[in-house]
C-alpha cells in the first residue's frame, strides 16, 4: 500500500468514527457520553488528524526521493 492509500484509509475511517459518533451522541446525552467523548472520541480524532498531516508529509518526501534517485 503506498503512503496516499494510508492516508485515503485513515481519513475514511476518521469520518466513519465522526458519523457513528455523532448518531450515538444524539441518544446518549449525559454526563458520561460527554466525558467519553471529552476523554476518548476528541483525543482519538485529534491523533488521527496528525497521523495523516504526518503521512503527508511523508509522501512528500518519498516523493522527493524517489525522484532524486530515480
Amino acid at each position: 500500500m503506498s503512503v496516499s492509500g494510508g492516508i485515503g484509509k485513515m481519513k475514511q475511517a476518521r469520518q466513519i468514527l465522526q458519523a457513528q459518533w455523532d448518531e450515538t451522541s444524539s441518544a446518549w446525552q449525559d454526563e458520561n457520553s460527554r466525558r467519553f467523548e471529552e476523554r476518548v472520541i476528541a483525543p482519538l480524532l485529534t491523533r488521527v488528524r496528525q497521523v495523516e498531516q504526518a503521512l503527508g508529509q511523508m509522501d512528500v518526501i518519498l516523493h522527493e526521493v524517489r525522484r532524486d534517485c530515480g
